[in-house]
């Protein structure tokens, strides 16, 4: 029995990985609204739920039938359980008159009994701690996950089967929610024990910086968002069969608008608008064109330099030796994008990489106002030493 119940969490440690990578930009973006950073206790307690929302979720689909023909050879499961408390006397025919610790202890009807009491507990928990949610509206919650994985068995895993291979059970609701309402309960006396999580002392500590890791994130968007873009775009023209040679042209000016234009008329690129940054001068001053395109050219140039050896037709060093600059200027910028910028902005007093000197540019960060106060969005520029 807890070799199949080690199944589903094995599962979700292998798949852990993947799911944390797909949420984190959108986790970050809320976190720097709310917060100011990404960062710090909260971070961990919400990929601590993350990854036990995907260990309950494989705990109801796990393990799956083996056999094909599954659904001509089993029907315990074809017929949902709809009588309450059944479960009591399920724990009492498998006692067989035994009732001694440790013949409870042995007993696999308390074993999972229990485990369907504790498998939302959790959640109550983190409703209460994390989110600051009354009893009545986290009990709800519980009874829809609940429910939630129910029908997700009724269903055999919304119709991917043909039959039900696990059994729909009315107590499992009961006993789900009961584990809900507990661990409501018990994150009042261990909300006292951990951190408290205070969205606005954070935000009054960090919003105002630019870290690393912002910028970083900022970055990662752009370049997930800008070919996205241009996924949409090149997909859309050939629905409608357009030639797609003069495809190089398009690139241009998409990358233009996406990395100059729109800083140069808003102040950020959209990755840099999701977390909450902004180029300015260093005096405050919104950045110029000239000096943006300056910038993002030197930031972006081991991509498009990348792009255009591939997008060589022929290469002939003897003929043409200036092809040799191509290689070499895509050495460089390797070195100053990926070992430069990291060392300048982490070791250096002022954080500036070495594109920002060349351009006088600057990162500051878009302090939003308060979700209650009526103040415009200001401006804060980096402070020396963050």
């Amino acid at each position: 029995m807890v070799a199949t119940y080690l199944v589903p969490v094995r599962t979700a440690l292998l798949l852990f990985p993947l799911v944390a990578l797909a949420v984190m930009l959108p986790a970050a973006f809320v976190s720097y609204r709310r917060r100011g950073r990404a960062g710090g206790w909260p971070t961990f307690v919400f990929y601590a739920f993350l990854f036990y929302l995907l260990a309950i979720a494989t705990q109801t689909v796990l393990p799956l039938p083996a056999d094909p023909a599954y659904c001509a050879g089993h029907t315990y499961a074809s017929s949902p359980q709809l009588r309450p408390f059944y479960f009591v006397e399920v724990v009492a025919q498998r006692a067989r008159g035994h009732w001694s610790p440790g013949a409870l202890l042995h007993n696999p009807a308390v074993w999972t009994t229990v485990l369907n009491v504790v498998m939302l507990v959790p959640l109550g928990c983190y409703l209460r701690y994390a989110r600051g949610m009354r009893l009545v509206p986290a009990a709800l919650i519980g009874f829809g996950v609940s429910l939630f994985f129910e029908l997700t068995q009724l269903t055999g895993l919304w119709f991917v089967y043909p039959c039900p291979y696990r059994l729909f059970s009315v107590d499992d609701l009961l006993l789900n929610t009961t584990g809900a309402v507990a661990g409501w309960l018990l994150a009042g006396p261990l909300g006292r024990l951990l951190p408290a999580i205070e969205p606005d002392h954070d935000r009054r500590r960090y919003a105002t910086k630019v870290t690393f890791t912002r910028r970083l994130f900022a970055l990662v968007t752009d370049l997930l968002g800008f070919a996205a873009l241009l996924g949409f775009l090149f997909g859309l023209l050939t629905l409608f069969g357009e030639d797609l040679r003069h495809r190089d042209a398009a690139v241009v000016v998409l990358a233009l608008v996406w990395f100059v234009v729109l800083p140069a008329v808003t102040g950020s690129t959209p990755g840099k608008r999701a977390m909450l940054l902004r180029v300015t001068r260093r005096g405050g001053r919104r950045a110029g064109p000239v000096a943006l395109l300056v910038r993002n050219g030197v930031l972006y140039s081991p991509l498009w330099l990348t792009w255009l050896a591939l997008d060589l037709d022929r290469w002939d060093l003897g003929r043409h030796p200036e092809q040799l600059l191509l290689p070499v200027a895509l050495a460089a910028s390797l070195f100053v994008v990926g070992v430069w910028t990291p060392l300048a902005v982490l070791l250096d007093d002022e954080h500036r990489a070495p594109y920002e000197r060349l351009t006088r540019t600057v990162n500051t960060a878009i302090v939003p106002p308060p979700a209650a106060g009526p103040a415009p969005e200001r401006r804060v520029e980096v402070l020396k030493g963050q």
